[in-house]
């Protein structure tokens, strides 16, 4: 089972699961086995490697939202698709027993921007609406969701303050990164976001904007900049050459392997290659 390779205290589980849940993103499964253990067959839609911006419908997820009795998704706008991708699958969210999840609730929204999960202040209030949500379709076992939660709960406090902690040491907290993933994180822990090379997904920059992240650069004096797994490296390696910045690789966590730990270990690495990089502007 899969609980078995966990070296962390596990969650609280029944033998067999009936619930079946479907997340649209890997932080989301993360964030939701975590809380079910194995009192629910927790699936994620997109496949590892392919991120919500690329994500197209296939006849085999139609199969699984339709089999789905719980759909978790990110809202904001993320997951665009999902309408479509709900109504080709007939799944029907006004039929007893079935439910859409919006994690986004009771968030404090920038900009339209749908990256909330790179805030761990932001995860814990998605996995309280992912509980409560739990726990009004399946009652029957309120005490695991609950239990659970309060568990992992414990686990992204204690993140939180250690990237609270270790940002309040740095002098430097500027970030100019690929794409604007990375506000509710600038917002949360004292950072600024000096500057971000592609404002829209899939829109090239223009060179008036390039102009301008240029001097931005300049007048910050910023040494290094940020790209991200699963994008083309082209224009932030003319920049590092140009300006003679270090490149670092900040993850977005859009897409990945799901696993139980998996999100409190990528964002603990992020925070070590922020550390690495703004301590280098010192």
């Amino acid at each position: 089972m899969l609980f078995n390779s966990y070296s962390c205290k596990k969650p609280v589980s029944r033998s067999e699961g009936s619930l079946q849940v479907l997340t649209t993103i890997t932080p989301l499964y993360c964030l939701t086995i975590n809380i079910t253990g194995d009192a629910a067959h927790v699936e994620n839609l997109l496949p590892s490697g392919v991120g919500p911006h690329e994500y197209s419908l296939s006849p085999g997820d139609a199969k699984r939202l339709a089999a789905a009795q719980v759909v978790i998704k990110n809202g904001v706008n993320l997951e665009t698709w999902l309408d479509k991708a709900l109504g080709i699958s007939g799944f029907n969210a006004s039929e007893t027993g079935k439910i859409i999840v919006d994690t986004s609730k009771g968030i404090n929204i920038i900009d339209g921007d749908p990256h909330i999960w790179l805030s761990p202040k932001n995860a814990m209030i998605q996995v309280e609406n992912i509980r409560n949500a739990l726990v009004g379709i399946d009652p029957d076992n309120r005490e695991i969701y609950g239990r659970n939660a309060a568990l992992y709960l414990k686990e992204l406090e204690a993140l939180d303050r250690d990237m609270r902690d270790e940002v309040q040491r740095w002098t430097r907290r500027e970030l100019v990164s690929f794409h604007s993933a990375f506000k509710y994180l600038a917002r949360d822990y004292g950072l600024v976001q000096a500057a971000v090379i592609q404002e829209k997904p899939e829109m090239e920059p223009s060179p008036k904007h390039i102009a301008e992240v240029i001097d931005t650069i300049k007048s910050r004096k910023i040494k290094a900049i940020f790209t991200e797994p699963l994008i083309s490296h082209k224009i932030v390696d003319s920049l590092a050459n140009d300006l003679k910045l270090q490149v670092y690789s900040l993850d977005t966590l859009e897409t990945g392997a799901p696993d139980r730990k998996w999100y409190i270990d990528k964002m603990r690495t992020n925070l070590t290659i922020l550390r690495k990089a703004l301590n280098r502007e010192e």
